[in-house]
Parts: structure tokens; C-alpha cells; sequence
């Protein structure tokens, strides 16, 4: 007997499945029903259908190549004679003030794109100027109630500034807005890191004063708000230079007054205070590298009595400086950079150094810091009024112009000059200070002892807020 492992030996032999007959229809199956069927059948696929890849919407389409409004050269289209006639009665003299500059921001946000970065700007200056920002409480509104609404009706829905009533009775002063957001709100609550930064936050503001300008929103104040667009563009150009005469200043000269005699790079050098924290890593300056920049900025850029008295103390070691009190810093009256004949001398003799200019300043005290604590006598006589003249960098004096106020301490030298130390603060020629940042987040209080009624609540609110 043939073992049932040995191999067969003739085909009659093998195990051969009887084909399966086609079913009524006729159809053959496909490959893969029949491997599904009988996997003992080899079957060979062919290449798989490649999916077709859909092709992405220009960028036109999407949104991101669309003119947001805030183009150096774009301008408002022209309106058609019926919307011109819309405005008029929209923008009417004798509507409240209010009201008009209500329906100017629901129309300037529909047709302006406001980007992320942009919107939180012009939102904190809409707030900073007594506007409420913000999405409405219970005031919201699906697809399907906006599909019931007119044009006009979904502008009011998706409003999401509103003033309110009891603001009517302030000052209106479109300029002191601008220049107290830009010039002490702006550069410290942003804190710009480049000039497009600073270009973004003025574009806006200007193009939003330039439509209501446009539209006549409000003619009555239309000297107000050319002023605002000015002060606009002298914010564009001191900002960014304030932003750098910060990060960069006091210079190598007031840097090597305050190692030498006195101030917070004194109390390290010299007395060892190593809890100084500097702005940056870099290295602390010698005394004999000090004193080289002190002597190359007299011999070029001081005078005769000036380096003649330094000499003289410095040889009996008395040189010493004092800390001028009662002033915040100074603001600068004149620049004089340094001329060839300086940076000649400086290539030749001292190409390490950067060579000295003059700034000529007068004290300053900022509006925006508390007052000093002065006698009767003191406040009889008034603030002193000092005259300052510092040697300065020419890689510093290009950040510098007429009006710039620098919050740092400033120090007199026995031998008749000046420095100051680090610079805390810069402001521009326009600076301003407002109480508005003050008012940001406040709420009208509620009394919380149960004495006032409800129905006298209710009423004060529906009197005091307009909702848009």
C-alpha cells in the first residue's frame, strides 16, 4: 500500500475541482471574487487607479491675496449715488455724535480686514478711547436667525463695539486719543520688536481716522482729526527710534562715567556689588579702557576749560560726580554730531572707539510718575531748571532729535560736565499722558448691600448703554 505522503505519480491521481458553473445571468466574476471564492486559484491584479488629487483654490479665492484695506496706496472705491444718500442720512450733523461714530465703526470693520495682530491693535486704541470692545452678552445670533435679516440688521448683530450713553458728556478730542495711545500706552503694553510693529499700529489708526474723514462722519471736529493723522505720522518716525536709543543707550562715554565715578556700574566695579543685573551679557569696561574713552571724547569734542579742570582734579585724585535730584531725566533741545575732522581723528589715533558728539537737553520731569514730596518753599520756587550738555556716540546720536524726553538718572561732574546711567523709559516729542489706560476693565460698581432696589439697577443701565 502507497503511503498517503508519497508524491502521486500520474495527473489521474491529483485532486482536481470541477470548475463551478456561470451563474444565470451570464456574468463572469471579476479576479478578485473569484481568489475570494477559491484562494487556491493564483490570480495576478493589475496597478491600482491612482486617486485623483483635488486641486487647491488659488490664493484669491481664499482670502489671502484679498486687499485688507491698509495698502500704502489703496483708497476707498467710489459709492454709487444711492449709498451716497444712505450716508448722508446715516451721518447726519444733527444725529448724536455717538450714533454716527457707532454706524462709522460697524461700516469701516465690514470693509476692512483686520488680521489678528491688527485687530488687537485697533481694538485697544478703540478702548483706550471710550469705546466698549468686546462680543455682546446674550446678543448672539446663529445662521439660521441671520437668514431672517436685512444688510443693515446683520452690521447691528455682529457689532462687537458699542459706546455708551453716559460717555456723551466727554471731552471729544480725536488727537489727545491718538498721541496718548501711541506716544505712553502703546510702546509698553506692545512693547515692539521691529519697525513694521510700530508701522502697523499707526497705518491703522491713520486709515481709520482718513475714513472718517472720507465719509464725513463727523465734519465738525475735521481740523481735530488732520491733527490726529499728523501726530499719526510723527509716531511712525520716533518710535522705532526710541524703541532703539532704549535698547541701545547710555553709549560707551556714560557707560564709562558711571564705571569710574559714580552710578550702578560704580557700585560693581568698585565696590563689588555683583547684584547688578545689566540689560545684556556683555563684559564690564576696565578703568584704563575707561579712561581712554573719557579722554579721546574732551580732546575732541569738549572744551578747553572742561579738559583743562579734568586734568587738574585728575592729578590730585579728586575727581568725583553727584546725582542731580528732583528731575526725571532730560529732553533734548539740540543735536551736534561729530564732524570729520573728529572722525578723522579718531581713525587715526583711536579706530577701536566710536567718536563723540554732543546733545544738548534741559531737565525733564514726567507727568506720568508720581510728584516729588516738596516743602511749601520748594513748590514757591518750582521745579529747577537745568541746562545739560552730554557727550554721545554717533551710532546713538542718529536715534536722537529735538523733543525726545529720556527717564534716566543724570549725574554732574566736578569738572563741569554731565552724564546719565541706563535708560529706563524714552518718550516722543508728542508724548501724552491720559487717565483713559486707567478706565481699561473698570466696571460700574454694584452696590452689594441689598438698600439700593433692582428696578432703580435696571433703570440706570437702559439710561447709560447703547448697544449696537
Amino acid at each position: 500500500m502507497q503511503d498517503s505522503t508519497d508524491t502521486p505519480n500520474t495527473i489521474s491521481d491529483l485532486s482536481i475541482r470541477p470548475a463551478k458553473p456561470d451563474d444565470a445571468t451570464g456574468a463572469e466574476q471579476s479576479p478578485k471574487e473569484q481568489q475570494a471564492q477559491d484562494p487556491a486559484i493564483p490570480v495576478e491584479f493589475g496597478e491600482p487607479q491612482k486617486k485623483k488629487r483635488s486641486k487647491p483654490r488659488p490664493k484669491s479665492k481664499r482670502g489671502k491675496n484679498k486687499p485688507t484695506g491698509f495698502e500704502e496706496y489703496y483708497v476707498d472705491a467710489p459709492i454709487t449715488p444711492q449709498q451716497y444718500e444712505d450716508e448722508r442720512e446715516i451721518y447726519d450733523v444733527s444725529r448724536p455724535l455717538l450714533f454716527r461714530l457707532e454706524d462709522a465703526l460697524l461700516r469701516y470693520q465690514k470693509n476692512r480686514r483686520l488680521e489678528s495682530d491688527r485687530r488687537e491693535v485697533f481694538l485697544k486704541y478703540l478702548a483706550y478711547g471710550g469705546v466698549d470692545v468686546g462680543q455682546k452678552m446674550f446678543g448672539g445670533v446663529d445662521d439660521r436667525d441671520l437668514q431672517a435679516l436685512d444688510s443693515e440688521q446683520i452690521l447691528q448683530a455682529r457689532a462687537l463695539a458699542s459706546i455708551r450713553k453716559d460717555k456723551s458728556n466727554l471731552t471729544v478730542d480725536f488727537d489727545a486719543v491718538v498721541r496718548g495711545y501711541l506716544t505712553s500706552f502703546f510702546p509698553y503694553y506692545f512693547n515692539p520688536e521691529n519697525e513694521d510693529m510700530v508701522k502697523l499700529a499707526t497705518v491703522t489708526i491713520r486709515n481709520f481716522l482718513s475714513y472718517l474723514l472720507y465719509h464725513d462722519v463727523c465734519p465738525e471736529y475735521k481740523e481735530n482729526i488732520d491733527q490726529a493723522r499728523t501726530s499719526c505720522d510723527i509716531a511712525a518716525k520716533e518710535l522705532w527710534k526710541n524703541q532703539q536709543f532704549m535698547a541701545k543707550g547710555p553709549g560707551d562715554f556714560n557707560t564709562a562715567c558711571s564705571t569710574l565715578f559714580g552710578g550702578d556700574l560704580y557700585n560693581v566695579s568698585v565696590l563689588g556689588h555683583d547684584w547688578k543685573s545689566s540689560k545684556d551679557d556683555s563684559p564690564l569696561l576696565t578703568n584704563d579702557a575707561a579712561r581712554k574713552i573719557i579722554k579721546f571724547a574732551l580732546a575732541c569734542a569738549g572744551e578747553d576749560a572742561q579738559t583743562l579742570r579734568f586734568l587738574e582734579l585728575d592729578k590730585q585724585n579728586a575727581l568725583g560726580a553727584t546725582r542731580i535730584e528732583d528731575i526725571d531725566g532730560f529732553e533734548i533741545t539740540a543735536i551736534h554730531p561729530p564732524d570729520q575732522v573728529v572722525c578723522g581723528f579718531y581713525d587715526a589715533q583711536a579706530s577701536d572707539l566710536n567718536p563723540v558728539g554732543k546733545v544738548l537737553a534741559k531737565s525733564y520731569r514726567d507727568p506720568g510718575l508720581p510728584a516729588y514730596d516738596r516743602s511749601p518753599e520748594e513748590d514757591m520756587v518750582g521745579p529747577p531748571e537745568l541746562e545739560f550738555e552730554f557727550f554721545l556716540e554717533g551710532n546713538l546720536l542718529q536715534y536722537c532729535y529735538p523733543g525726545m524726553k529720556v527717564i534716566t538718572p543724570v549725574w554732574e561732574m566736578n569738572c563741569g560736565f554731565y552724564y546719565f546711567e541706563d535708560v529706563n523709559r524714552v518718550y516722543g516729542s508728542t508724548y501724552t499722558v491720559l487717565d483713559n489706560d486707567l478706565m481699561l476693565g473698570w466696571k460700574k460698581p454694584k452696590d452689594l448691600t441689598g438698600t439700593q432696589d433692582d428696578d432703580d439697577d435696571n433703570d440706570d443701565d437702559d439710561a447709560s448703554s447703547v448697544t449696537l
